[in-house]
Parts: C-alpha cells; structure tokens; sequence
C-alpha cells in the first residue's frame, strides 16, 4: 500500500523572460490604491529530467506596515494555459506566511522570495498571476507569461515494440465540493508529461526510453466513443474514507472503475479523513512471478488503480499523476526514489534508468490487473 502526499518544491533558479499583462479567465485586478502591492519580477524555468520546473521572482511591499488585526494568510498562483483550464494554488512555502507577516508588520514592509512551481511539459506557454490572501483581502499582482521551450527530438530511438495504455480519467458528481475543473485539455496535459518522461524527450545521460506511452482511451468498454478522449463522467458521488473502506469502494460503486486489463484507471474522487492526496497500491502479481517490493497472490486481492484527490490544487496535477504512474508501474519505495524516477518530489531528475524500464516491462507483462494493450 502506498500513499503519498506531495510538498511544494523550493529551488532557487531565475531564468529571465520579457514580461506581459494579458487578461486571464478570471479577470485579477491589480491594486493599484491597495495597502500591499505584488510584483512577479522575472520568470523562467529550470530542467526536469524531460519537464520543466516554472520559476518565479516575488516582490511583496506595502508603503507602510499592515494593521496588527490584518494577518497573511498564504500565498497563491493562478496559472492559465493556452490548451488547459485555469488552475490555482495556494502556496504554503516553509515559513512564507510567518516570513510575509514579519514583513509587513515591520517599518520596511518587503517582502522577496522565489517560487518554484510542480513540473510542466516542454513546448508551451503558460501566464502566471500571484496573490496574497489575508484574514481581509486577496491583492493580486502584475499577470507574466512563461514560454517552456520545446524539446529536441531524443537522439537514439528506443529499440523493439511501444506498448502504449489506453487512460481514462473517472469523475464524479460532488456538485457541493470545491473540485478539480478537469477535462480533456487537463488530461492531454497530463499525458504529455508522462510521455515526455517515460520517453526521455531530453536525452539525459544515464536515463532510457522504457518503451511505454499513454493515450487518451477513445472509447468505452461497451464501444461507446467518449464525448471527450480520456474523460469518463459519472453520476455517483464516491468519497475514499481512510477508515477501512477505501478497498471496498469498488464494491459500493460497481463502475469506479473499468477493466483494469484492458485500461490504465485515474480515479479522480474526494479524500477523507487523511491530508494525503494520492493513494494507490503496487501491482500484485501472480504466484511464481516474484518482484522485490511486491506482492505475489494466487488471485488480485486489491484494484489496480491511481486514486487522485479531487480537492486538491490542480497545479499539482502532474506531480501526483507521475508518482501514482511510478507505483502503478512497479517503481516502489526502494526503485523511485534517489536520483531518477517518476515521483517529483523524491527525485532530482525525472525520468528511468535502465533497470527501472526492465522493471516497468516485467510489471506490464506479469502483474495482475495491468493494462496491457498494445500497438
């Protein structure tokens, strides 16, 4: 069993780019006469592995120290695409709240930090928008543009046959709860990312192609094609409770999930009574066909699935999605974390060495309820 809940990443890296002022979704204002001002001074990005991580320069000042009963809250970002939705995060950096209202409180009132965001695939172009929430107010800054450029076409070819998954992300009807605003541009996103790290996109020394690729599922198990590539829409209203029941979901809700032989299953539902926002389990496999780290069974005990927290912020959507991926795939604890692998916040470069792509292959070819289509 393995649940894991990601923490933002802090790095300190600027790459200058030219800064813009387009309108985003939600039409921020600047503050022009408001007591706090925020500037994103420069953006940029810093490698991945094959993704990218954005990277912000934060200004925060206020022409003289806040009112005592006016307490910052955290910190937040918009980030708009021009394929996906507009995503928000509330940036709970290691003693950034505290550090902002030491800040704000004091005679000079400044405030400067740099932010590094969760990893985005190359080639795209994304507007970032910050914002400081207090028991008062939210004073939004300047709205930059971040271009992550498109990376080169991998110099070796991956030898043998690509076996490529069919992915279908679930949702669920929790009209009451703030949710992910998923759909298929957020999907394609995601595969993207996951391609570009599971076939090493940017070359890097010591890392392979594992032969593997998603793709949006195109159709439902009874042939059905999908209104959107990827996207299963649901009228129940599943929770995951961390009391006992999470296992048995599949059995209050018969279509959680599809054939998982046949599909890679994204199961995007509210969490309970945990912090955790990823839960998922490593593949079983069947007796006589040992791998370290995993379970042999005569038969599957548990659903071979990737259970996303649907109240997270979806900024981190990538993050968790790889890491669930790493464990789906059999990359447990001991194979995903140190230098390379799919879990964001283990690993300083994304991506799979050689040892972890035979390890891929073999989860593929003998664990118990994995997808194992091909092309």
């Amino acid at each position: 069993m393995n649940k894991i809940s990601i923490r933002n990443l802090l790095i300190l890296m600027v790459l200058s780019i030219s800064l813009t002022q387009p309108a985003m979704a939600r039409e921020a204002e600047l503050n022009a006469d408001a007591p706090v001002s925020l500037t994103i001074q420069q953006a940029g990005h810093m490698p991945n592995g094959s993704l990218f991580n954005p990277t912000l320069r934060l200004e925060v000042k206020a022409p003289a120290p806040l009112p005592a009963d006016e307490v910052v809250l955290m910190l937040r970002v918009y980030r708009q695409s021009e394929q996906a939705p507009l995503s928000k995060q509330d940036v709970y950096l290691t003693g950034a709240a505290d550090g902002i209202n030491r800040a704000l409180h004091a005679p000079s009132a400044t405030w400067a930090d740099q932010v590094t965001l969760a990893p985005l695939a190359g080639g795209t172009r994304h507007y970032y928008t910050f914002s400081l929430v207090t028991n008062r107010k939210e004073y939004f800054s300047n709205t930059v543009a971040g271009d992550i450029p498109a990376l080169p076409e991998a110099q070796t070819k991956a030898e043998g046959e690509i076996r490529t998954l069919p992915v279908v992300f679930h949702l669920f009807a929790h009209p009451s709860l703030p949710q992910i605003h998923f759909n298929g541009e957020m999907a394609r996103e995601w595969i993207v990312a996951a391609n570009a790290v599971l076939g090493n996109a940017a070359a890097t020394p010591g890392l392979t192609d594992t032969r593997v690729r998603l793709e949006a599922a195109r159709q439902a198990p009874d042939g059905t094609k999908l209104a959107e590539a990827g996207i299963h829409h649901s009228n129940d209203a599943p929770v995951i409770c961390f009391d006992g029941r999470a296992d048995a979901l599949n059995l209050e809700y018969p279509n959680l999930y599809w054939n998982p032989d046949a599909y890679l299953n994204v199961v995007i539902v509210p969490f309970a009574l945990t912090a955790n926002n990823l839960f998922g389990q490593y593949p079983q496999f069947p007796e006589g066909y040992q791998l370290s780290g995993c379970h042999t069974v005569k038969q599957p005990t548990l659903p071979h699935v990737i259970y996303i927290n649907s109240l997270v912020e979806p900024i981190h959507g990538i993050s968790f999605f790889l890491t669930g991926l790493g464990s789906y795939l059999g990359l447990t604890e001991e194979q995903s974390s140190g230098v390379y692998g799919l879990d964001p916040s283990k690993n300083t470069h994304l991506g799979c060495t050689p040892q972890q792509a035979e390890r891929i292959e073999y989860t593929l070819k003998h664990a118990w309820n994995t997808a194992k289509s091909m092309k």
